[in-house]
């Protein structure tokens, strides 16, 4: 699945929640801080104990978009992943979410907490509000960067990502990089599904999916994509632009 995204790439790291007296506290913020720096991401527990990413792309007073992902690999949610683009109401806010074959998801609305994350109702959950937190960057250590060729509907050229994980979710797996300059996220399960997003711009994502592809793949194996696509968003008429994409790895 090839995706690419939306305005004002990449958003905050929303800061975690502040606490006083040994109890939490938030208050709700205005709608103009929904979003922020690149690649800002929260998370929530899903009813079947799996987790559900957002990963904010862009967002200014009245709109947002971004990406999201499930870690479950069996159940209802499993390998859930897409797009969303959505707007805002003062600290209400609303996301229609696509997945990455482009067909509708789900909406979810709910309630921005400033920069400290959402509460949020899907609507094929309804009665359940999921609780998003920030996921905060890990702490740097030592590590190694490995690669791969990525050509993406023509354009080639290496992919290097880090060694270290970003995040680990259960069965899912993230870690970041670049390629020809642009920001990657590369999403790996432990049953081998793997989904690529780069991040081209402001206003678009290009995202891959393919099948039985990890880290340890990288030096040997040679494949083409499942799936994939392009989105690209119209800052005019606020609507998402979806086209079908290509790619293939090899060493």
């Amino acid at each position: 699945m090839a995706k690419y995204w939306l305005p004002s790439v990449l958003a905050s790291l929303f800061i975690v929640l502040s606490g006083c007296g040994g109890s939490s506290s938030v208050a709700a913020g205005s709608g103009s801080q929904v979003g922020g720096t690149s690649l800002s991401q929260f998370q929530a527990t899903m009813p079947d104990g799996s987790v559900m990413e957002l990963v904010i792309l862009s967002n200014d007073s009245v709109s947002w978009s971004g990406e999201f992902n499930d870690s479950a690999e069996t159940g209802p949610y499993a390998y859930e992943d897409g797009s969303f683009d959505g707007t805002k109401d003062g600290d209400h806010v609303t996301l229609n979410c696509d997945n990455d074959d482009g067909t509708s998801a789900f909406t979810m609305t709910g309630t921005a907490y400033g920069d400290q994350g959402f509460k949020l109702t899907r609507s094929d959950i309804p009665g359940t509000v999921l609780n998003f937190t920030p996921v905060l960057p890990p702490a740097k250590k030592a590590h190694a960067n490995v690669s791969f060729n990525l050509n993406v509907t023509g354009t080639n050229g290496r992919c290097t990502l880090s060694d270290q994980p970003y995040s680990t979710q259960g069965g899912m797996t993230e870690y970041r990089g670049t390629w020809q300059g642009l920001n990657v996220i590369f999403w790996a399960y432990n049953s081998g599904y793997a989904n690529i997003v780069i991040y081209v711009n402001d206003y678009a994502i290009d995202s891959l999916t393919f099948s039985s592809y990890r880290l340890t793949d990288f030096s040997t194996v040679t494949k083409s994509s499942n799936s994939g696509y392009m989105n690209c968003y119209s800052p005019l008429t606020k609507v998402i632009l979806k086209f079908g994409a290509i790619g293939a790895v090899s060493p």
